[in-house]
């Protein structure tokens, strides 16, 4: 094979993309992503991309591991490729060169988040709302949104025209304490800098905290309790929910403590 760039189709672009926003994806992701019929047409176009070396895949035959599927990521090839597309930046093309090497935790993550935007998607569909989704890739061209980067950033319009815009933050298991205090404390800066209502001209989103466990969930919203009327934060709305939670909206508002 020569090593011009062959000319992909409008759905392998589109796979590309989709890798760009969600880092990492499994083939029945894609096949949602792309509403595919099958998983056999799916699979057809990630074959010719990992044969043309636009992405790569893991995949682990270990003992245990045979019956979980693939996940897919970009290769350095996808660069020229993306190179072009509304919404990539340079800094985020970089980033492919080291997605062969990211944690399984990041992977994992990187899923989760694939997982919710699906979930959206599909509860908005049946709601009659239409859904807007950012991932942190996607958020890279608008300098106004909070750094570090929240994980995703939706809005949800009703049929009445009504919009309600959300900051997703996603809580790794392991997380230290003193960090979820300092992403609390840089919220509570962006809010009082007013920049995102400024830019936007939009009223401050919903803070969702998505947290891996129960004990981590009870941690957060205490401490959320007890800074909520001492900040600004008491000016938005925050909820809180396990990842379990999430997907059944069971979700807890952050009110504050009682002393």
């Amino acid at each position: 094979m020569d090593n011009s760039t062959p000319t992909l189709n409008p759905k392998q672009l589109t796979i590309l993309t989709y890798l760009y926003r969600f880092r990492f994806l499994t083939s029945l992701q894609l096949q949602k992503l792309l509403t595919d019929k099958t998983l056999r047409l799916t699979n057809y176009h990630l074959k010719i991309l990992t044969t043309l070396n636009y992405i790569n895949k893991h995949y682990s035959r270990s003992l245990g591991l045979a019956n979980q599927p693939a996940v897919y990521f970009l290769a350095p090839r996808s660069i020229e490729a993306l190179r072009n597309v509304e919404g990539v930046t340079p800094r985020g093309l970089k980033r492919i060169y080291r997605e062969k090497i990211r944690s399984s935790q990041f992977i994992a993550h990187a899923s989760f988040i694939a997982d919710y935007y699906l979930f959206l998607r599909d509860d908005s569909i049946k709601t009659k709302q239409t859904l807007h989704f950012f991932t942190k890739s996607n958020l890279e061209v608008h300098p106004y949104i909070i750094h570090p980067l929240p994980d995703a950033y939706f809005a949800r319009v009703d049929s009445n025209e009504h919009t309600k815009r959300y900051f997703v933050e996603v809580i790794e298991e392991g997380s230290p304490r003193f960090a979820l205090r300092k992403r609390v404390e840089q919220y509570n800066d962006y809010l009082e800098e007013g920049t995102f209502e400024e830019v936007t001209n939009h009223p401050f989103p919903t803070i969702l905290f998505i947290c891996p466990t129960v004990g981590i969930l009870i941690y957060l919203k205490k401490h959320l309790g007890l800074v909520y009327e001492e900040t600004s934060l008491d000016q938005i709305d925050m909820y809180l929910a396990t990842r379990e939670g999430a997907f059944a909206g069971q979700w807890e508002k952050v009110e504050a403590e009682e002393v």
